[in-house]
């Protein structure tokens, strides 16, 4: 399994990557709250698809796997404008669902890339590719001094992430029966290869 960064995708590739990620998110607690249950899955591939498209390869970095089996989005820090006409397409996608993403959450260090999301095809998770897609990751972001933030709203990816070197900074419960959800840093380790 070759895994590598994505500098720019074909359409054909930005759909496959979306369609994994949204089955990788379809029963984790953060959409399951903020995108509404009717047609879950087409509305999360219809937001990953805008995603990748309009803030991970021009806001920062997607990577995958030769056969796009995984994904993940590490976003450089600092503002991203989008469009409102795209605004107004991610908030109907959400639908009732998505006015719970205004909660805020704590800030991460205003110098931190953001890992905005990572999953793998639900078929072949536990086969070691979501690690070693990350760990390909942080390589790069440790080469280059990156400190990197992320938020989970699952319990079970703690340890997965605590093993690489991230930390539990703060820990949110989200109104309104919503999940918790724990932000976590990791500062880049000295000495990394590129």
């Amino acid at each position: 399994m070759a895994i590598r960064r994505l500098t720019q995708a074909s359409p054909a590739e930005i759909t496959a990557l979306a369609a994994t990620l949204a089955e990788a998110f379809e029963n984790y607690p953060w959409t399951c709250w903020t995108v509404d249950s009717e047609r879950h899955e087409a509305r999360l591939a219809a937001i990953q698809r805008l995603y990748l498209e309009h803030v991970g390869l021009p806001y920062g970095e997607v990577w995958t796997d030769d056969r796009l089996e995984c994904a993940a989005v590490l976003v450089q820090p600092g503002p991203i404008e989008l469009d409102p006409g795209l605004q107004k397409k991610l908030s109907e996608l959400h639908g009732e669902a998505g006015h719970r993403l205004q909660t805020r959450l704590p800030q991460p260090p205003p110098a931190a890339w953001t890992l905005a999301t990572i999953g793998v095809a639900p078929d072949i998770q536990g086969n070691g590719l979501g690690s070693a897609l990350l760990e390909a990751m942080l390589q790069h972001a440790d080469a280059y001094g990156r400190r990197i933030a992320l938020e989970t709203s699952s319990d079970r990816n703690l340890a997965f992430y605590r093993r690489r070197s991230f930390v539990v900074w703060a820990v949110t419960e989200m109104p309104d029966g919503g999940p918790m959800v724990w932000s976590m840093i990791r500062e880049p380790v000295s000495g990394a290869a590129a």
